[in-house]
């Protein structure tokens, strides 16, 4: 791979990323037309969503930080409780307990540790399936056609204004389930977050915002996983420089598209994308043929 071949790559990467469409299938299609060895390579792929970590990080980290902080505090209260249960049984003095889910930030935060528990659990179940068909343009236009199917159907749902505080456990673990799957070549991580939300009854705003905050941990998780399972002289394969020069247009790009992607999922209805993804589906199983 060269350094131009990257950049491109890069480029498709920070652009799609932020679409319901499928960056993995898009790499994968693309990645082939410019006849780019090691475009889905496990180091490669981990320098390209390295870069639109850092775009996701730089628009939500006032979020993030606030989910953190909020996170400590949920821990720190539940220590408290305990503390007062185990008090209670050895002394009873009618010690009141402290509410942990005091507002609706911490509800938000509950619900998004909650996703990660059934994402974490489905994609290490297909993990040995996803790993078998990287790479595979057949694979990715079936899961295209999968996106456009659940993109399809979700846009048929009345959107309703369910914001944290009216949202359910339940929620939370349909949005994670459907965001594993997402770890499906040609399976778009951000529409299976979005399509659940949505089916949910999840305002389209708060559907947005729960769909890039759970990506930022369920990214790192996966940054970690790739990592441990990478081995020396893949980065040597694809070349050191081009795998910097693919992080960095990748991060470049999400920045500025990013912005342009929240405004225009706020507004624009699911088929449109859905028709998108059933013709890359379509060229991407003609790619495989051919």
């Amino acid at each position: 791979m060269n350094v131009l071949q990257a950049a491109l790559l890069g480029l498709v990467q920070g652009v799609t990323e932020f679409f319901p469409v499928s960056s993995t299938g898009h790499l994968t299609l693309v990645g082939k037309l410019l006849g780019a060895e090691g475009a889905t390579s496990l180091m490669f792929m981990i320098m390209l969503h390295l870069g639109t970590l850092v775009a996701v990080l730089s628009v939500f980290y006032k979020d993030i930080l606030r989910i953190i902080a909020e996170t400590i505090g949920i821990l720190a209260d539940a220590v408290t409780n305990l503390k007062i249960y185990i008090a209670e049984h050895k002394q009873p003095e009618g010690r009141r307990y402290i509410k942990i889910l005091s507002n609706g930030y911490r509800k938000f935060t509950a619900l998004i540790l909650i996703s990660l528990i059934p994402t974490i659990l489905v994609a290490f179940l297909v993990s040995p399936i996803v790993e078998m068909l990287a790479g595979n343009l057949l694979a990715s236009g079936l899961g295209l056609f999968v996106t456009a199917l659940l993109l399809f159907v979700s846009s048929f749902m009345r959107y309703a204004d369910k914001g944290p505080r009216d949202s359910k456990i339940l929620y939370a673990v349909l949005v994670g389930a459907f965001q594993g799957f997402g770890a499906f070549p040609g399976n778009s991580r951000l529409a299976m977050a979005l399509s659940s939300g949505f089916l949910s009854g999840f305002s389209r705003k708060f559907a947005l915002k729960y769909a890039f905050v759970l990506s930022v941990p369920t990214v790192i998780g996966a940054l970690i996983l790739e990592a441990g399972r990478y081995q020396a002289g893949e980065a040597a394969a694809v070349g050191v420089l081009p795998c910097a020069v693919g992080m960095l247009v990748s991060a470049a790009v999400g920045f500025f598209v990013i912005r342009i992607a929240l405004k225009l999922l706020n507004v624009k209805r699911n088929r449109f994308f859905a028709g998108y993804c059933l013709v890359i589906g379509i060229l991407s199983i003609i790619g495989y043929l051919y």
